[in-house]
Formats: structure tokens, sequence, C-alpha cells
């Protein structure tokens, strides 16, 4: 994903980058109803992205109305996670991307594509993640420790 500037930060300053997308009018409906499409699309968008798996592609379904009907699918990675959640009848989808490694936003784009063509971005969230959350163990462990001991007010 293309990281925005922010003053006095630099790409090392924070733990991670969440990417949050929800996608309307979705053109092609048919992968949001399909496990093995949703299967490779989830292993595919991981390999793009440059990213480890751990566990998964793991695909679900979740019955009911229209409004709540769909697919889940996620991949636990070694840099965090990745998930996607259909609501076929509704021609949308949600996409969550957390990962302590750098990735491109348009990456995620151009694999949402080929999976269903065209949509609209309606909803859209760039998350920096832990900005006071020292990288190295040894600091962010003591972190954790002093925070336990002190929580804040």
């Amino acid at each position: 994903m293309t990281r925005r500037p922010v003053t006095g930060h630099t790409p090392e300053d924070h733990y991670g980058d969440e990417l949050t997308l929800r996608l309307s009018g979705v053109a092609d409906t048919r992968a949001l109803h399909d496990d093995d499409a949703l299967h490779t699309f989830m292993r595919d968008l991981v390999a793009r992205i440059g990213m480890t798996v751990i566990a998964g592609p793991l695909v679900a379904t979740e019955e009911g109305p229209p409004h709540q009907a769909g697919k889940s699918a996620v991949v636990i990675l070694a840099e965090s996670h990745a998930a996607i959640h259909t609501y076929p009848e509704l021609r949308e989808m949600f996409v969550n991307i957390f990962s302590c490694k750098p990735f491109r936003e348009q990456d995620v784009l151009d694999e949402l594509t080929g999976l269903v063509g065209g949509f609209e971005v309606t909803e859209r969230s760039l998350t920096r993640r832990g900005e006071d959350w020292p990288r190295a163990l040894g600091p962010a462990s003591r972190l954790w420790r002093s925070r336990r001991r002190h929580p804040a007010a």
C-alpha cells in the first residue's frame, strides 16, 4: 500500500498498517458464493503482497437472511492476518489486512478486481497501528509489563 507521509514519522516508527475496505456494487458475485474461489483469492492475495502464511486460508459460510448471508475467509500470517467477508445478495464485501510488513494498497485492489471485476470502494480506512509500540521484543515486553503495573487512567 502506498504510505501516506505523516510529518515527523517514518515507516519504522509504528508496528504496522491496517487496511479496511468496504466494496459495494460488486460486478460479478459468483466468486462471493464460492469456497474454492475465495480460498484461491486469499492465497494469491497473500503471495502478491509478499506475506508468509502460517495457517489457512479458512473459508466459512454464514447462513441467514440476505443482509447477513455470505462467506468469510481468513489467513493467519507471520506478519499478522488478512480477512474477507462477502455478502453476495447485497453485492458487497469487506476486506481487512493488518501487517507489520509494508504492502501496497494497489496490489490489494488489483487482486480484488481479478476476483469480482468492478466495484466501488465505499469505505476505506488506513490505520497506523502501534505508534508507541517498540518493534524489538525486549523494549516491547518492558512496555507491556509497565502498562500492566500502571494502567492508563
